[in-house]
C-alpha cells in the first residue's frame, strides 16, 4: 500500500476542504445578508410587503417605513439643495412632495455612508466569491463523474472555470461601482 499521495491526490483533497469551509462560511454569509438586508431595523429597510410579478410589471415598488422615506426625503433636499431652483411650469406648485422611497433609493442611502460601504462591498465580494467557488467546485465534480473523455472532461471544467472568473468580475465590478455616482 503507498504511503505518499500524488500532487492530484493533495490538490483534490485541498479543493474539498475549501468546499466545505466554503459551504459552512456560505450559511453564516447567508444569515448576516438576510438580517442586516431584510430585517434590521437600524438599516430603515424592513419592508414587510409582498410585490407580485404583475405588479413589478405595473412599476408598484414594496413600501417602506417612516424612517426610511424620511430619510430619502432628507437626502433628495440636500442634493437639490446645491441645484439651481426650477421655475415650476404654470399650474404647477413649486412645493411638490417627495415620492417615496424605492429600492434604489435606500440602497444609496446605505451606501453613501463610507464606512458601511466599504463594509458591506467586501462582505458581498466574499460572499461572491465563497458562493462562485462552492457552486462550480459542485459543477466541476458533477463533470468528473459523468464526462469519461479525458480531454473533453478537462475541456469542461476549464470552460465552467472561466465561466465562474467572468461572473466573479462582473459581480465585484457591480458591486465596487455600487453607490460611487451617489
Amino acid at each position: 500500500m503507498a504511503t505518499k499521495y500524488g500532487r492530484t491526490a493533495r490538490s483534490s483533497a485541498f479543493q474539498w476542504f475549501t468546499h466545505r469551509i466554503t459551504g459552512t462560511f456560505l450559511i453564516f454569509l447567508l444569515i448576516t445578508h438576510f438580517w442586516v438586508q431584510h430585517y434590521n431595523r437600524t438599516t430603515a429597510s424592513v419592508t414587510h410587503s409582498v410585490v407580485t410579478a404583475e405588479e413589478a410589471d405595473r412599476g408598484i415598488l414594496p413600501t417602506y417605513p417612516e424612517e426610511a422615506n424620511e430619510a430619502v426625503r432628507e437626502r433628495r433636499l440636500n442634493q437639490e439643495g446645491d441645484r439651481q431652483p426650477i421655475i415650476p411650469a404654470e399650474g404647477r406648485s413649486a412645493q411638490q412632495p417627495v415620492a417615496s422611497a424605492t429600492p434604489y433609493d435606500v440602497l444609496m442611502l446605505r451606501l453613501a455612508d463610507p464606512v458601511y460601504a466599504v463594509l458591506w462591498k467586501g462582505f458581498n465580494l466574499l460572499f461572491l466569491l465563497f458562493a462562485l467557488h462552492h457552486g462550480f467546485y459542485g459543477v466541476s465534480n458533477i463533470l468528473s463523474d459523468y464526462i469519461r473523455n479525458d480531454m473533453l472532461r478537462v475541456g469542461a471544467i476549464a470552460l465552467s472555470w472561466t465561466v465562474a472568473l467572468v461572473l466573479f468580475l462582473i459581480g465585484a465590478y457591480s458591486v465596487i461601482v455600487a453607490g460611487l455616482n451617489v
